[in-house]
């Protein structure tokens, strides 16, 4: 078998896993962002000063959603290791504050921001 062949396989279930999840899981995401609070939510999820987290400018939201992305960076590292400390619904829940941080983020910074479903996964994309 060539590398080529083996290689075009392990991507087919990568993707295979990455859109079952999605399907397991999306609407709950997708939920959560909805009815994400930052002044209830963050202190559970992630260690954050108090300004930190009343900082409701746009670079202070950039700033929060680097820290969201590092730390769910994390627990996908955590999650593929099959470590002991993996949590599924902290996951869930650092998933769908960045989600509802970007929303924010978009809609506060770019009035003409679409939510747009297909090939980006319901990503907000500016029109």
């Amino acid at each position: 078998m060539s590398g080529e062949d083996r290689r075009g396989r392990e991507r087919r279930r990568a993707t295979a896993g990455a859109s079952a999840a999605k399907r397991m899981f999306g609407r709950a995401v997708a939920a959560g962002a909805g009815a994400y609070v930052r002044s209830r939510d963050l202190p559970r999820l992630r260690a954050l000063w108090p300004e930190e987290i009343a900082d409701r400018t746009e670079d202070g939201t950039r700033r929060l959603l680097a820290k969201l992305r590092r730390a769910l960076r994390a627990e996908r590292r955590r999650a593929r290791a099959g470590h002991w400390s993996y949590d599924l619904n902290r996951h869930l829940g650092l998933l769908s504050a960045y989600k509802g941080e970007l929303a924010s983020l978009c809609l506060e910074a770019q009035p003409n921001c679409t939510r747009r479903a297909g090939r980006t996964g319901g990503a907000w994309t500016r029109a």
